[in-house]
């Protein structure tokens, strides 16, 4: 493994200091290979967790469970006495004392696992709810949930948008008051897609203004918005997640990002000048 491997590891599971993190977090906004492979550390956690999730869920055998809950756990002695015994031998007459308890700490605790696998015996149905940790959270949400929205409503045709392009100037009063960002709506015609209007969503808790184009041959791609308090700058930062391909970048008062099929050609000269037409 790589040190940056380990250092992003570390930031996918909370390990990293405030100072690391908010280094990694800018190497993620600008390196678009550090991002990719942070990209894949996600996903493989998120399988883990699922493949966890499913063996907590599976069943224990009844005959198993029942040989647990008729064994007996051993009880704490006491220290085995001593005679004439030196320092060492004194050293382990004293650990002797925890060291039973230990064993038997760990028994119940073994105990308690496999009853609790028998709940989820007769409970399976019951998923146990994966737990993410804040510094997961924030990074997987706004474009994994951006990615969630896109596969479902780029599917849509009546109903594509909440307010259509007809409404465009309420579209983006109500927005800009909503998500907290000041924007226009770019014209990206030149392109061959027409603005079909937009809706809200919500990702990674916050809310998200989203405007919807859609190109002659039916091809969806949508210009996603969020406030967020970072440090506005023309980089670009290109990755792939769950089928999409996203162009992201940091604009006044938020942060922006071009969502289209994997694959779409012309997205990065797309995005720019989105990038120039929503500012104001």
């Amino acid at each position: 493994m790589t040190d940056l491997s380990e250092k992003l590891s570390a930031y996918l599971d909370g390990e990293l200091s405030a100072d690391a993190a908010a280094e990694i977090e800018a190497l993620l906004a600008q390196d678009a290979a550090a991002q990719a492979e942070f990209d894949a550390l996600l996903e493989a956690d998120a399988l883990a967790q699922s493949g966890f999730e499913a063996a907590l869920r599976d069943p224990v055998p009844l005959s198993l469970a029942q040989s647990i809950r008729a064994t007996p756990l051993p009880m704490p002695q006491e220290p085995l006495p001593r005679t004439g015994a030196d320092d060492r031998d004194a050293a382990l007459a004293s650990g002797w004392r925890y060291a039973l308890p230990l064993r038997s700490g760990l028994a119940a605790g073994l105990a308690a696992f496999v009853l609790g696998g028998i709940g989820g015996y007769w409970l399976k149905d019951i998923a146990a709810p994966v737990v993410m940790t804040p510094t997961q959270s924030a990074a997987a949400g706004w474009l994994s949930d951006i990615a969630d929205y896109h596969a479902i409503y780029a599917q849509e045709t009546r109903h594509l948008v909440e307010v259509p392009a007809a409404e465009a100037d309420h579209l983006r009063r109500w927005l800009t008051k909503t998500v907290e960002v000041t924007f226009a709506i770019p014209d990206l015609s030149a392109f061959g897609l027409t603005f079909e209007g937009g809706r809200l969503l919500v990702a990674n808790g916050a809310p998200v203004g989203q405007l919807m184009y859609r190109g002659a041959d039916g091809t969806v791609i949508a210009l996603c918005l969020q406030a967020g308090d970072t440090p506005q700058g023309e980089a670009f930062a290109a990755r792939t997640l769950r089928g999409f391909d996203f162009i992201s970048w940091n604009g006044k008062g938020g942060k922006f990002v071009l969502i289209g099929p994997e694959g779409q050609p012309g997205l990065a000269d797309i995005a720019k000048a989105a990038a120039q037409g929503v500012a104001i």
